[in-house]
């Protein structure tokens, strides 16, 4: 199994952040997931061990503008597995470019949060069960062994 980490972060002033979407537009407002600040790092609880890449998004989607699908092609991945933050913006979002370009997607609903319980409940349960297989970290770890 492969791990590759995404990290949302922003050169200073945001110049990729699209002034037409909100969710982008309260980040410049803060100041927030700017490049080299504690903001824009991934927890050291959960950080990446050695080798395992991470790729810098800047989008909803962790395919749009990053290296994401050339990391899965060379690595010959067909099936993700994915959970973070937002399950209804960047987990949902992945999962629909994941799902049209063809791979099998597995979200696990218990590894995920959002900016509130209904939103999270949600997407697990409105758009993520027509793109994905959703599941639990329990059902993961047996499947995976």
């Amino acid at each position: 199994m492969k791990v590759i980490y995404i990290s949302v972060k922003f050169r200073p002033g945001h110049p990729e952040a699209s002034p037409h979407a909100g969710l982008f537009q309260a980040v410049v407002s803060a100041n927030a997931l700017v490049e080299g600040t504690w903001g824009a790092t991934i927890h050291d609880a959960v950080s990446p061990q050695e080798g395992e890449p991470v790729v810098t998004k800047r989008a909803v989607s962790a395919f749009a503008g990053s290296d994401l699908e050339k990391l899965l092609q060379t690595a010959g991945m067909t099936t993700l597995i994915l959970s973070g933050v937002a399950t209804n913006f960047v987990v949902e979002g992945t999962a629909r470019e994941a799902s049209d370009r063809g791979y099998n997607v597995v979200v696990v609903g218990d590894c995920c949060a959002s900016v509130s319980q209904e939103a999270h409940d949600s997407a697990l349960t409105t758009a993520l069960p027509f793109l994905a297989t959703v599941t639990t970290l329990d059902e993961v770890t047996a499947a995976l062994g």
